[in-house]
C-alpha cells in the first residue's frame, strides 16, 4: 500500500508540471522542444526507480504515468485536497506547520519554479504574520529534497539567507524559531534552499502596528523600485576593499564548487567560468592603475559569473541524476582536511601540556568512513555519502568545540620569546581552521560572508607579516602580529555566529 501511495504522489507531480502555465526555465532541458511534462518524466524516473528497482527494466511505467496524468488533470487537485484534511494541525497561535505538496493554482507562485509548494498549515504558500519581539516555531516536514529556510529573496533557492534570531534552518524535518526583533525587516519568505519559489511571505510588525498600511507602504516601495526611482546609495570603492574582494575571489576560484565545473565536461559551465576569470584577472589590472571602481566591477562580475557556472552544472545535475560520484570525491577531500586538522589540534593540547577539550569517537568515526569507502567501491555512492555525511558532521562538531575552547590567556610560562611566538601562531592558525567550519554549519548571509571574507584576509595577511618578522628574530613584534591575527579570526567566527 505504502508504495502505490508513493506512485500516487508521483503522478501528481508530473499532472501539475504538465498543467503549470509556466514552468521555472531552471527545470528545463536545453533545446527547443522541451516540456514540462518531459522534464517531470525524466526526475520522476530516477524517483520511481528508487521506490521500486524493476521499473528500470522498461521505460513503459513513467508512459503509463504520463497517459493517466495527460487524462485526468482534473483530479489533482481533489488528490491534494485530500492530503491536506489529512494534516494534523497546531493549536499554538506562534506555532506552523510547514509541509510540500504539488501545487495548485491556490498557490501563489502557481507556474513559477519547482511544482512542489511548501504548505502552511495547510494552506499553500500561505502568508503568515509575526509579531517583533515574540518567537514563532515551524514546524517543518517537507521531504527530504526540500531544505526549509528564511529569506530576504522572494524566489528562495538559497539566496538571501536571513540568520538573525532564527535557530535550526535548513532542515526539511524538525522545528526552525524564529524570534523578530527590531532589526527584522518587514517583508521575509520562507523558502527552500534547493528549489525556487515554493514558499510565501512573512509580515514582520511591531505590536500595534497596522499590517494593511504595511503591505500597501511594501508596494509602493516596490513599485519604485521597479520603475528606477528608488535607487540603493553606491557604495565607492577603495584600494582596501577591492583588495579584500580579490581575496575571496581567489579563494571562490580555487574552492570545491569551481573544481566542479572544471571536471564536470560542462562546455557551457565552462565557458562561464572561464570567463569569470578573466574578469577577476583585469580586476587586477584595473586595481594596480588606482581605477577602483571599476576594478570592483569586474571582480563582482566574476563572482557572478562563479556563481553561474556553478548552478549550471547544478541545474543539468538536478535534471539528469545527482552527481553521487562528484559528492562523494568532494566529501573525501573535506574529511582529509578536517581529519588533519582534528589531530594538528591534539598534537598541539598534548604539546602545551592540555587535555583536548572534546574528543572524537574515533572507532565509530572510522566505521562510517570505511562503510562509506565501501559502498563506493560497489558504486553505492548515494550510500557512501550518507555514511560519509555522518562522519563529517562528527569530526566538524569535536571541531568546532575543541577550537571554540580555545582562549587567550597570558598566564603561560615561556623560556623563550620564539617559544610564546610558536605558541601564538598556533593559536591563529586554529582560529583560521575554525572559520570554514563555522561557515558550513551557521550558513552564513552573503552579507555576512562578505564581511567573514574581510577579516580573514586581514588575518591571513597580518600572519604572514608576523612570520616575516620572526624570520629576522624580532619575536616581539611577531607575537603582536599573532595577536592581531588571532582577533581577526575571532572577529569572522563572531559574525558567521560562534559566539
Amino acid at each position: 500500500m505504502e508504495h502505490k501511495k508513493k506512485i500516487l504522489s508521483l503522478m501528481v507531480v508530473v499532472a501539475l508540471s504538465g498543467c503549470a502555465s509556466a514552468p521555472d526555465q531552471q527545470l528545463m532541458n536545453k533545446g527547443d522542444d522541451s516540456s514540462a511534462i518531459t522534464q517531470s518524466k525524466e526526475i520522476i524516473s530516477e524517483q520511481l526507480l528508487a521506490i521500486d528497482p524493476k521499473v528500470s527494466e522498461s521505460q513503459k511505467t513513467v508512459d503509463v504515468v504520463e497517459d493517466k496524468v495527460k487524462s485526468v488533470p482534473e483530479k489533482v487537485t481533489a488528490i491534494v485536497e485530500a492530503k491536506k484534511a489529512e494534516l494534523v494541525l497546531p493549536t499554538d497561535p506562534n506555532t506552523f506547520l510547514i509541509t510540500s505538496e504539488p501545487k495548485t493554482s491556490k498557490h501563489p507562485a502557481f507556474g513559477q519554479g519547482m511544482p512542489i509548494g511548501f504548505l502552511l498549515n495547510g494552506v499553500e504558500g500561505q502568508e503568515v504574520v509575526v509579531t517583533r519581539g515574540d518567537t514563532y516555531t515551524f514546524k517543518v516536514d517537507t521531504g527530504v529534497q526540500h531544505d526549509f529556510y528564511f529569506t530576504t529573496s522572494p524566489k528562495g533557492w538559497g539566496s538571501g539567507t536571513y540568520t538573525d534570531g532564527v535557530e535550526g534552518q535548513f532542515v526539511f524535518k524538525g522545528d526552525v524559531k524564529l524570534s523578530p526583533s527590531s532589526a527584522t525587516p518587514d517583508l521575509l519568505y520562507y523558502q527552500c534552499r534547493n528549489h525556487k519559489n515554493m514558499g510565501g511571505k512573512i509580515f514582520v510588525i511591531d505590536k500595534g502596528e497596522d499590517l494593511e498600511a504595511l503591505k500597501r507602504s511594501l508596494a509602493a516601495k516596490e513599485r519604485a523600485l521597479s520603475t528606477g526611482k528608488s535607487k540603493r546609495p553606491k557604495m565607492a570603492a577603495t584600494e582596501s576593499s577591492v583588495k579584500n574582494k580579490l581575496s575571496y575571489a581567489s579563494m571562490v576560484l580555487s574552492s570545491a564548487s569551481a573544481k566542479r565545473v572544471e571536471e564536470s565536461g560542462n562546455a557551457e559551465a565552462m565557458a562561464i567560468l572561464n570567463d569569470a576569470r578573466s574578469n577577476i584577472a583585469n580586476a587586477k589590472t584595473s586595481l594596480e592603475s588606482s581605477d577602483y571602481e571599476t576594478a570592483m566591477g569586474q571582480v563582482n562580475e566574476g563572482l557572478r559569473l562563479v556563481t553561474a557556472a556553478s548552478r549550471a552544472i547544478s541545474t543539468e545535475s538536478h535534471m539528469s541524476a545527482v552527481n553521487h560520484k562528484a559528492q562523494y570525491d568532494e566529501l573525501v577531500n573535506s574529511l582529509n582536511t578536517y581529519d588533519g586538522s582534528y589531530k594538528r589540534n591534539v598534537e598541539r593540547a598534548k604539546k602545551n601540556g592540555e587535555k583536548p577539550s572534546s574528543s572524537l569517537d574515533e572507532g565509530a568515526y572510522n566505521a562510517l568512513v570505511t562503510s562509506g569507502k565501501a559502498k563506493a567501491k560497489n558504486g553505492d555512492y548515494a550510500g557512501a555519502n550518507k555514511d560519509l555525511n555522518k562522519a563529517q558532521n562528527m569530526i566538524t562538531s569535536v571541531l568546532t568545540e575543541m577550537l571554540h575552547a580555545q582562549t587567550i590567556t597570558y598566564d603561560k610560562s615561556f623560556d623563550t620569546p620564539k617559544e610564546e611566538y610558536e605558541y601564538e601562531l598556533s593559536r591563529a592558525e586554529s582560529y583560521e581552521e575554525l572559520v570554514p567550519i563555522a561557515i558550513e554549519q551557521k550558513k552564513p548571509s552573503q552579507r555576512a560572508l562578505g564581511l567573514i571574507d574581510g577579516f580573514v584576509a586581514k588575518g591571513v595577511r597580518i600572519k604572514s607579516e608576523g612570520k616575516d618578522v620572526a624570520a629576522k628574530g624580532d619575536y616581539k613584534m611577531a607575537i603582536m602580529a599573532m595577536q592581531a591575527a588571532t582577533s581577526n579570526f575571532q572577529r569572522a567566527l563572531r559574525i558567521a555566529g560562534v559566539n
